[in-house]
């Protein structure tokens, strides 16, 4: 592909990726996506061959925003309350940037449950629970660690997906995002907590 068609490329995938996540899979029409990209609709099959194999671009690259980096935090050299602190970061950062993806990964993921197989292939759960037990020295087990991941996923994840109802009742001279970098400091607290309770 020429530079031109890279563009025309990335021009398509940027507005497919706004409108699946305001409308989902089954909201998005082909034509609306042609006339906001600013393409006839000819071009978008040129691309790709129907709205299913764009949607599935669309919907790995978003698993792998939204779950990507978790292995390498924890497989990283790090104490395991670092290792999850960092985790705690990673994901403040990724979603101050995109707030609407975890909405947008769930809502599919609930609508089409074979949507799961990306979130597998992007999180191998069996090398991040020997990654924790080696960190503690401990025979932990997969449950409770399990358990901990999800609920740093949660707390840090939640307040995003809740935005909208959040931002109405947030004291209006905090404002959202200084909210969430009070949050982060908090949700460390916990993990820390957490980790002892192990």
């Amino acid at each position: 592909m020429g530079k031109k068609s890279n563009i025309t490329r990335a021009k398509l995938i940027e507005t497919a990726r706004e409108l699946f996540h305001e409308k989902g899979f089954d909201g998005l029409k082909m034509q609306e996506l042609a006339d906001r990209a600013g393409m006839n609709k000819g071009l978008l099959h040129y691309y790709f061959k129907s709205k299913e194999a764009l949607f599935q671009a669309i919907f790995k690259e978003a698993i792998k925003n939204l779950f990507g980096g978790l292995s390498e935090v924890l497989l990283s050299e790090d104490s395991l309350e670092m290792k999850l602190h960092k985790i705690v970061d990673v994901y403040f950062d990724k979603l101050m940037v995109n707030p609407g993806l975890p909405v947008f990964v769930l809502s599919e993921m609930n609508k089409n449950p074979s949507q799961d197989g990306h979130f597998l292939a992007s999180v191998d759960f069996p090398k991040i629970v020997n990654a924790i037990k080696q960190s503690t020295g401990l025979e932990i087990d997969q449950n409770k660690i399990f358990n901990l991941l999800l609920t740093i996923i949660s707390l840090s994840v939640f307040p995003f997906a809740a935005r909208p109802l959040l931002s109405q009742i947030l004291d209006k001279d905090i404002g959202f995002e200084a909210f969430m970098e009070q949050r982060k400091i908090y949700i460390k607290k916990v993990v820390s907590q957490l980790i002892v309770e192990l």
